[in-house]
């Protein structure tokens, strides 16, 4: 029988999701600024999650020879994202594979550097256990909760639910409505009918993964794996083409970096789980469970992870988010790793 998991809160997803938005945040960036002086720091912005914390636990605690070369890495709140895009301030940002595309047919060209979070199996559609909802097909009809319109876990969801069961999924006028809900409050509105299902991913889907209250009826991820030939990459980190031009050296420095952290969690995950916990062993249980269901990618952009990423790209044109595909090879950054 599952525990309860009350002693970690049900704080909304951080991932892709979050980024959402970032479209238009990158949009909103002029073509100039973000580059820095050559020898000042490299810095890195990405979104303030655990999961980020584990990925440059290495870096920031000299696990790692960085060859002289400073870098400076900021986790930015999803309430202050947009001002910290908007500023362009940062050489390196963390954004979703959409956003890079959606930004790039408004005029803003961003060069992809590496991989960042991979969804191997982390976003689930769970129901309430006494839900008489048995598969995927008893959604027709029903309400899903949602924590983002154009979040990653949406974008996945809807193209799963149209391609392989020839559902329909909106928010109004569909075979299946989408209602955003904080995932604080999908528990309690399942159990009220107020809602009948509601897509988990990380710390939510840990909680409802150990709740007894909750079943999966839908392994959203392994499924857009099936259907797209891989295990789609939620988001990216970028740079810009002048930042690119003018320190392609240091970037390289960096995404080499990036990798031999990653590898570090990766290889010492109980102890880089519980130094980014901070003793709370209920937040250590969840960063190393984190790791059944994805991957850190940071400093890697190998086939694998190009596949991902044209996944997330074929899903977000198969609901109707971009207007065509766009080809990986024309936003590859020149200092991306070439294995």
């Amino acid at each position: 029988m599952r525990t309860s998991g009350a002693r970690l809160a049900r704080t909304v997803p951080v991932g892709a999701a979050a980024l959402a938005v970032s479209a238009g945040l990158l949009t909103a960036c002029g073509p100039g600024g973000a580059a820095a002086a050559g020898g000042s720091a490299i810095t890195v912005a990405v979104l303030d999650d655990p999961t980020r914390h584990m990925a440059f636990w290495a870096i920031e605690h000299d696990k790692v020879d960085l060859g002289g070369l400073k870098v400076k890495v900021t986790y930015v709140p999803t309430q202050t994202a947009q001002q910290a895009y908007q500023s362009r301030q940062y050489a390196i940002v963390e954004t979703s594979p959409v956003a890079v595309a959606l930004a790039a047919d408004k005029g803003l060209r961003t060069r992809i550097l590496s991989a960042g979070v991979q969804d191997r199996d982390a976003t689930v559609v769970d129901v309430a256990s006494a839900s008489d909802i048995k598969s995927p097909k008893d959604l027709k009809g029903r309400t899903i909760a949602i924590s983002a319109p154009t979040g990653s876990s949406t974008i996945q969801l809807r193209y799963v639910l149209d391609k392989a069961y020839g559902l329909k999924a909106k928010e109004q006028g569909a075979d299946v409505r989408l209602q955003v809900t904080p995932p604080d409050s999908t528990l309690t509105l399942m159990s009220k009918g107020a809602l009948d299902a509601a897509v988990e991913l990380n710390r939510p889907r840990y909680l409802a993964e150990h709740d007894e209250h909750q079943r999966p009826v839908l392994h959203v991820s392994k499924e857009a794996r099936v259907l797209t030939g891989a295990d789609p990459v939620q988001t990216v980190l970028v740079t810009y083409p002048d930042v690119e031009k003018s320190r392609a050296a240091d970037l390289r420095k960096v995404v080499k970096a990036m990798g031999e952290s990653t590898d570090y969690a990766r290889n010492h995950k109980q102890q880089v789980a519980d130094s980014v916990a901070g003793g709370n062993a209920g937040d250590a249980d969840y960063l190393t469970w984190w790791w059944s269901t994805s991957d850190l990618r940071y400093g890697s952009l190998d086939t694998d992870d190009e596949a991902g990423v044209k996944a997330f790209w074929t899903m977000a044109h198969g609901v109707g988010q971009l207007a065509s595909e766009p080809r990986l090879g024309t936003f590859r950054s020149s200092a991306a790793p070439t294995s």
